[in-house]
């Protein structure tokens, strides 16, 4: 597959978890904000405010800068601003699942795998998650695991998800591929 064959599977499908993780941030901080912090010292509570806003500023921007850089194909830079952001929010699956995109579109299948793979086990209901690691396996040749990645995308994710016929695709051409390696003797 050549690599401007990539970028046409994995952006549309980068922007859809953009959005997906855009939302979840949000939603992180906002919940972040709404919890009682607890009973410090006057002079230390304040200073521990300002970290953690800093702390979520420098997530949020990272975070933006890293899905804007794999919208646009600039996979590297996509993987600069994500390991940032992994560095300050290493359970943050959304990060995750975006750095496991830029690096298929950088063409690092492997370590792709180790990021969905630590973005399913941090939320295993990230059906976006799967959808990566099947792509990253079938890179890596494992069609068998490609499969099971992509069976569990189907299960999780919408109706009307719109990625979900080109999975079934996926899912069709892997299982007519496995049945005939087992054919062979």
């Amino acid at each position: 597959m050549r690599r401007t064959d990539k970028r046409r599977s994995v952006i549309p499908l980068a922007i859809v978890v953009t959005a997906l993780g855009g939302m979840l941030l949000s939603l992180l901080l906002s919940r972040e904000a709404e919890q009682p912090a607890t009973v410090q010292p006057a002079a230390a509570a304040g200073a521990h405010e300002f970290l953690d806003d800093e702390r979520a500023r420098r997530v949020h921007q990272g975070f933006q800068q890293g899905v804007a850089m794999l919208q646009a194909g600039e996979f590297e830079y996509a993987v600069t601003a994500l390991h940032e952001v992994l560095a300050i929010q290493p359970a943050l699956p959304e990060a995750h699942v975006n750095m496991g995109f830029a690096l298929l579109g950088a063409g690092e299948p492997g370590a792709a795998t180790d990021f969905f793979n630590t973005a399913t086990d941090l939320r295993p209901s990230l059906h976006n998650a799967y959808y990566g690691l099947a792509l990253a396996e079938r890179e890596n040749g494992n069609d068998r695991a490609a499969l099971a990645a992509m069976q569990a995308y189907t299960h999780l994710a919408a109706e009307n998800e719109r990625h979900l016929e080109r999975a079934k695709e996926f899912i069709w051409e892997l299982q007519a591929k496995t049945r005939g390696e087992g054919d062979t003797p």
